[in-house]
């Protein structure tokens, strides 16, 4: 690399379906890592021989096939959820990168087509093996222009990392809710312990005096 590549550029040329199928938690991810020059470019199938000559124009750094670690690029799905036989666990809602299934706890959830980046990500964790992935042939009907990947619209990509962004800001704030919520429960758990134990001593001490 010639010099320093902003990871917003390299974060350009992936298609956003946030698949960590390269090995990082999502695209911007693998962004960052690209950037650092600490990852090959050749580690995101649904980007394809478009994202490759893109990120090795960018980077300048050679062609490469894809790693076959990562998987292999295939048409662009769309998860489809049972209803009949949805449970409500939010297994799959937590796993989704994008909240692009909508529902809650006990409740039927459902698959907000326009939103899916068919990332695949909620079906491993369902334990009813109720989703499946439908692929989707053409570009998706929301009177957009296409994207560099020819069955992405451009909205769909810039929707996706949006929300994507929201997600990860969201869970950010939420495990340091969790950490900032157990020091707080440890911190009253050890204050009511040792009022516990000054009110037993001071109990013991006056029944001891009275004795006396």
């Amino acid at each position: 690399m010639s010099g320093a590549v902003d990871p917003y550029t390299i974060d350009q040329w992936l298609p956003q379906t946030q698949c960590q199928r390269c090995g990082y938690p999502g695209c911007w991810d693998y962004a960052l890592a690209i950037a650092a020059e600490s990852t090959p470019i050749n580690r995101c199938p649904p980007g394809g021989d478009i994202t490759l000559r893109a990120l090795a124009e960018i980077t300048d750094k050679p062609m490469m096939p894809l790693d076959p670690n990562c998987g292999a690029t295939g048409p662009l799905a769309c998860a489809v959820i049972n209803e009949e036989l949805c449970i409500g666990c939010t297994l799959c809602i937590q796993a989704c990168p994008v909240d692009a299934i909508a529902g809650a706890s006990k409740l039927m959830h459902t698959v907000i087509g326009l939103e899916c980046t068919g990332c695949e990500l909620c079906i491993a964790p369902c334990p009813m093996d109720c989703i499946q992935m439908t692929p989707i042939t053409g570009i998706r009907s929301d009177n957009e222009d296409a994207s560099p990947w020819p069955e992405y619209s451009s909205g769909m990509v810039v929707r996706a990392r949006r929300r994507a962004e929201i997600k990860r800001s969201r869970s950010q704030l939420s495990a340091e809710s969790f950490d900032k919520k157990t020091t707080w429960t440890k911190t009253v758990m050890q204050e009511d312990i040792l009022s516990s134990v000054k009110r037993t001593r001071t109990r013991r001490n006056s029944l001891y005096l009275n004795k006396d």
